[in-house]
């Protein structure tokens, strides 16, 4: 009877996952969105896209420096991300979809970082680091800088192109604000007093997801842009970081890491609520992070899930046995 039930548990316990798995992966399929993200190999960081599976990985940058945190336009046709092969600063630059006419947007000595593109794809929003961050806005071909605020970094653009979020350490803490696209009418969201990095506005722009510490780990939270319902995302004792939106909302990738930096991180998968979770990244001596969803509008993705699937529960019964 014992045995029976273990039988029966196990098959419970597998149609469940399948069904989470099926869930998860085909309504990204569905969608036909890639992610694109940052990955170590030898020697240097290149930025990667893959489909939202994990499969297809190709590298875009394919140069001999650094490049790191890409973040893919609203219209789908350009990547913006961060290089230093300059021999100076780290500065923000362009690259068509597929990898080509890489453009150099910003100079002066100051580190340019994480640029984030407005819902028009007209404009993109960019920390200025000297020590501290401050915000600036510029337009998509590089001119027209503008400073937006002081004490601040890791801009979002809300999706109607109102706001902007980002993170600052003005009132103690380190701490989630939100202000006017027009650099008025500073709000602050979040009032706990830990540590919090790369906030990112949902695609219905209800909620904010972000990273923070919390028990000697960094964990994944989400919490709404009026600053109640916090929630904690990811629970086991590994550091999850660099949370992104999927273009419908319904799940988002992170990368996590088992080291107390972030040797080995992988980019995984959950869904908004926290509950069913995929590893995609598969290189095991690497590192892979700072994941960025593109807009619905890429064709290509593999059938071949199901027999993944399969596969998998397959090997599950074998062990069971």
């Amino acid at each position: 009877m014992r045995f029976g039930y273990t039988i029966m548990s196990f098959i419970g316990l597998t149609v469940m996952l399948l069904s989470a798995e099926l869930w998860l992966m085909g309504g990204l399929a569905a969608q036909k969105s890639r992610i694109a993200f940052t990955h170590l190999g030898f020697d240097n960081f290149e930025i990667y896209v893959m489909d939202a599976d994990g499969g297809n990985r190709v590298n875009l940058s394919n140069h001999p420096v650094h490049d790191e945190e890409p973040d893919w336009s609203p219209d789908g046709t350009k990547i913006a991300f961060v290089s230093d092969r300059n021999d100076d600063a780290d500065q923000i630059y362009v690259m068509d979809s597929d990898g080509k006419n890489q453009t150099r947007l910003t100079d002066g000595p100051r580190k340019k970082m994480q640029p984030d593109w407005s819902p028009d794809s007209q404009k993109i929003a960019f920390t200025v680091w000297a020590g501290i961050g401050h915000i600036e806005v510029m337009d998509a071909d590089g001119e027209n800088r503008v400073a937006l605020e002081q004490n601040a970094s890791g801009p979002s653009w809300s999706p109607d192109g109102a706001q902007i979020a980002f993170v600052s350490g003005r009132d103690m803490g380190s701490e989630i604000y939100v202000i006017g696209a027009d650099g008025q009418g500073l709000e602050r969201v979040t009032h706990d007093l830990v540590g919090k990095w790369n906030p990112s506005f949902s695609p219905d722009g209800r909620r904010i997801a972000y990273w923070g510490e919390e028990a000697g780990f960094s964990h994944i939270y989400v919490v709404g842009t009026d600053g109640k319902n916090r929630v904690r995302l990811t629970h086991n004792e590994e550091n999850h970081r660099d949370p992104a939106w999927s273009p419908d909302g319904g799940t988002i990738a992170y990368a996590s890491s088992n080291d107390d930096g972030l040797l080995g991180a992988k980019i995984h998968l959950m869904t908004a609520d926290g509950k069913y979770i995929k590893q995609l990244s598969t290189v095991h001596e690497w590192i892979d992070h700072q994941p960025d969803f593109s807009p619905v509008v890429f064709a290509v993705y593999p059938s071949t899930n199901k027999t993944t699937i399969w596969g998998r529960l397959k090997k599950r019964a074998s062990k069971v046995r």
